[in-house]
This record gives structure tokens, C-alpha cells and sequence, in this order.
């Protein structure tokens, strides 16, 4: 008699979380997402990154076909915007705030329209080049082959590259397992429409039902370092670095070289 109750009590277990495993699964996959997290992001299965660029003040508005290069944007920035902005852009707390919660996509709709008016003198490249020139300028970069670079390919190796990738691709050894896969950082549109506070939230918090966790206070062993709030702004730049080049763009070289081969035929204007 116990044995058949004890059957029965442990059948209707088994069966309770059977039911709560569909459940589970159910409401992941078919019911609507409506978690929120401080990351301000309800899904990543909603493409949050569609563009929010006013057509109307861009009308020609596109994202680079290549990485802006920071090295010519010194150059246009110094042509076009130096006489407004200075021989070097302010790096002063105040800009470095506004600068962090403006996303690139917004900041290229505001040099296009506004009382800038850029699109009238700039090509799209120009103005990608001379914008990322100028973020990199304010909120700061790892100039290739220096030792701050050196440290972030280890953190960023050590701890994002298994999903992320070493190159920022979203190609890591985790990612065919993951479901949305890893953000992959030289998509234009996806790391574009994102401002340095929301990839510095997402770093922190994670991303409500993906394999995105929260970093904030986590230990890395390997390098005895904590992740504060110091060295996620950290990885946030080194994040943004897939997405521009420290050197000069193969069709600039080109130009630049048509422009020296004219001066020394004695054709240039």
C-alpha cells in the first residue's frame, strides 16, 4: 500500500513539472517579451537597432560601407570643423557625458541638418571619417600596438571572445549554441544605433532572455580585477574600436597618391 502511494505522489511531481517545463517553454518562445532590465531593452529579439535617424534633417543618411578611418576624419575635422569646435575637440566632463548618451547614428543626423549643414559640404564618408575622429578624440581609444591595447585584447579575449569572438564578429566558440547569437560588433547598424551609456548598461546588467550576463562586480581571476564601473567604460571603448580604423582608408591612399603624382607632373590645381 505505501509503495502504491508513493508511485502516485511521485508520478504527480513528475507530471507538475513536466507542466511547468512547457510552461517555461511556452512562455519563451511563443508568448510576447515584456521583461524589462535597467539596460532599457525588452528583448533582444526585438531589433531595438533599427535605425532612428530623422530623414528629414539626413536625408541621405547611410551607414559607412567600410570603417570610417579616424586618420583622414583628423584631416576633414581640421578643414571643416576646427574654426567651430576648436584645433582639438573639448574633452571636458560635460562633453564627455553629453558625448556618451548620444548614439553615432544621431550624431551623424545632427552634423547632416541642425546648423551644421555638413551634407552640403562633406561626402558620407567625410563625415563618418571626421565624427569617429572626433568621439575617438573625446571619449578615448588604444592607439595600435600600445600596452593599454594590449591589456584590453586580454579582457576582452579572456572574457568575451568565447561568445563575441577575438574580432568582435560574433564568432566565438559559443555562438552557434546561443539563441539570439552574439552581438556582432562590425555590424554598423547594430553597434551604430547604440550610445556608449546603453552598451555601458547592457556590459553591466545583461540583456533580459539572451546569453548577455550582467558583468558588474564579477571578478576576473586571471587578471585579479574587478568589473567596476571603471573598467566597463573601459571595455566599452575597446568595443567601439571594431567599428573604425586607426588607419588611412585604402581609396584615401589612392587619392593621396593621384594628388602627389599630379603635383609632381605639374598638373595639380
Amino acid at each position: 500500500m505505501d509503495i502504491k502511494v508513493n508511485m502516485k505522489s511521485k508520478n504527480r511531481v513528475n507530471r507538475i513539472i513536466e507542466i511547468i517545463l512547457v510552461m517555461s517553454l511556452i512562455l519563451t518562445i511563443v508568448a510576447p517579451v515584456t521583461a524589462a532590465s535597467r539596460t532599457g531593452l525588452e528583448s533582444s529579439l526585438i531589433k531595438e537597432w533599427d535605425s532612428k535617424v530623422d530623414r528629414a534633417q539626413c536625408a541621405d543618411f547611410l551607414y559607412p560601407s567600410h570603417n570610417p578611418s579616424i586618420v583622414t576624419g583628423e584631416k576633414v575635422y581640421k578643414a571643416n570643423c576646427a574654426r567651430c569646435h576648436g584645433a582639438s575637440p573639448a574633452k571636458d566632463p560635460e562633453v564627455i557625458s553629453y558625448m556618451r548618451a548620444q548614439s553615432p547614428e544621431k550624431q551623424f543626423e545632427r552634423i547632416c541638418g541642425h546648423k551644421h549643414q555638413m551634407d552640403k559640404a562633406l561626402t558620407i564618408d567625410e563625415r563618418w571619417d571626421s565624427l569617429l575622429y572626433m568621439r575617438t578624440n573625446i571619449l578615448g581609444y588604444y592607439p595600435t600596438n600600445s600596452q593599454e591595447a594590449s591589456e584590453m585584447d586580454a579582457l576582452f579575449g579572456g572574457n568575451c571572445a568565447i561568445c563575441h569572438g577575438t574580432r568582435g564578429q560574433g564568432d566565438g566558440n559559443l555562438h552557434k549554441m546561443l539563441k539570439p547569437q552574439p552581438a556582432n560588433f562590425n555590424m554598423f547598424k547594430r553597434l551604430y544605433t547604440r550610445s556608449d551609456e546603453k552598451l555601458f548598461n547592457e556590459v553591466s546588467y545583461g540583456i533580459p532572455w539572451t546569453a548577455m550576463p550582467a558583468w558588474k562586480d564579477r571578478h576576473d581571476f586571471d587578471r585579479q580585477e574587478d568589473f567596476n564601473p571603471e573598467l566597463i567604460w573601459k571595455l566599452v571603448r575597446y568595443v567601439r574600436s571594431f567599428a573604425y580604423s586607426q588607419e588611412m582608408d585604402r581609396l584615401d591612399i589612392g587619392r593621396q597618391r593621384l594628388e602627389d603624382y599630379k603635383k609632381k607632373i605639374g598638373e595639380s590645381n
